[in-house]
């Protein structure tokens, strides 16, 4: 018996024309992303997977291409990355080369984003029960928070705005920036991101800013991250956020000290911040003066009426002062002329007695001088030199020990004729 054969050619052709034939082949099929590339003529590569809902083993994969013509259309309407679930209008197509492929004609957006908030719903429940959902809104913000570290991408423009509404603001209040340079959406972001954040020297900054500009729903599937919204739910400064528009609130949003929406928004929020302290100290500063005029004005009145009760107790204390001074003068008046009367008797008895006193004193004033004269001519120094002493000076004084003189030392001796000067020699 003849076998029937034929070529791989003829039997893949058979196929392809089986399928291509097929009524059903133009259908919707759901699939998660498990990798994607754009290719610079404009197509997209896609390879699909789908995993089993409790194992998480791989249940099925194929190739999938959105070829250029329809790529705009449906990008336009999602924005596709690996991870993602998606709805896709589809058909298959077999190339006797390369094997089956889905071409993929049509997106359905809805679906990928009801997948996507629903993993998100699942996300916020566990950091609730966890107790992080709030823990990043429980720290204190400093006032004035002067010291923002930024996490960004260097070229973003949300991030130039943030700058230049900052450092722009019409009261000329100072700001400390340090980028934190990172990756923003895509693939990379979650990891960037988080590293971003360990690099923060809390001790060196008052807040961090996360900012980017806006996009569509899937440029910021990053910030649904868990491991990211963790990160920034454990973190020990205050996260302030301003990473889209006001309808894509992120889990990392929900998570953050404030959600200011854009980059300008972040810094207004530190405008504003520093503003209410300067209004607060401006309102103290009037709280003060007003305080200060009250208590001026109540001291000055105080004292008005201090002085009014002092005048009056003054007018009072004169009055008597001036009456018991009349009634002292005209004591003290009969008693000074009692006490003159009786001075004046005194003072004549006493000047009798004082001149008899005096001559006597006198007279025994004079015998002592003639006596000291006597003694006085005895011991004067003429009439000790008249017997033939001397006197020796050295430097104008006396001399009555040898040791006071030196070698070298010029001397003078008196005599009662006259003197000699000499030189002391040898030793003493």
């Amino acid at each position: 018996m003849t076998m029937k054969t034929i070529s791989l050619f003829e039997a893949t052709s058979r196929l392809k024309d089986h399928i291509e034939l097929w009524d059903e082949n133009k259908f919707w099929v759901t699939a998660e992303i498990k990798s994607i590339n754009f290719h610079p003529s404009g197509h997209i590569y896609l390879e699909l997977i789908e995993k089993a809902t409790k194992s998480d083993n791989t249940l099925a994969e194929a190739r999938a291409t959105i070829w250029r013509n329809v790529a705009g259309k449906i990008v336009s309407k999602l924005m596709l990355k690996a991870g993602i679930k998606v709805l896709l209008h589809a058909s298959f197509n077999y190339s006797q080369r390369y094997g089956l492929s889905i071409n993929v004609t049509d997106i359905d957006p809805t679906y990928t984003l009801g997948d996507l908030e629903r993993r998100k719903k699942e996300i916020i429940e566990r950091l609730t029960i966890g107790g992080l959902i709030d823990r990043n809104r429980h720290l204190s913000l400093n006032i004035p928070a002067k010291r923002i570290a930024v996490i960004s991408s260097a070229t973003a423009a949300g991030y130039t705005d943030f700058i230049n509404t900052l450092n722009g603001n019409r009261y000329n209040f100072r700001f400390y920036t340090k980028l934190f340079n990172a990756v923003m959406q895509g693939d990379e972001a979650e990891e960037s991101i988080i590293k971003a954040l360990t690099m923060i020297p809390t001790e060196r900054f008052d807040a961090v800013a996360i900012i980017r500009g806006g996009g569509a729903s899937t440029d910021l599937l990053a910030f649904d991250s868990e491991a990211l919204a963790t990160a920034c739910a454990r973190f020990n400064l205050p996260i302030i956020t301003g990473i889209g528009h006001q309808r894509d609130t992120s889990i990392v949003d929900m998570v953050a000290y404030h959600n200011a929406i854009t980059p300008t928004a972040v810094a207004e929020y530190f405008i504003s911040n520093m503003l209410e302290l300067q209004n607060r100290l401006n309102e103290i500063n009037a709280e003060l003066s007003t305080a200060a005029t009250i208590y001026v004005r109540q001291a000055k009145m105080h004292l008005d009426n201090l002085g009014n009760g002092m005048a009056r107790a003054t007018e009072m204390a004169l009055r008597l002062y001036f009456r018991q001074t009349e009634s002292l003068r005209r004591e003290i008046e009969s008693a000074a002329v009692l006490t003159f009367r009786r001075c004046k008797e005194q003072i004549v008895a006493l000047n009798h007695r004082l001149n008899e006193s005096a001559v006597m004193q006198c007279q025994a004033y004079r015998r002592e001088l003639i006596s000291l004269e006597r003694q006085i001519e005895l011991i004067d120094p003429k009439n000790i030199l008249r017997k033939g002493y001397s006197l020796t000076l050295h430097k104008g004084k006396p001399i009555n020990d040898p040791t006071q003189l030196q070698s070298g030392d010029e001397i003078q001796t008196i005599f009662h004729n006259g003197k000699i000067v000499s030189v002391v020699r040898g030793e003493n």
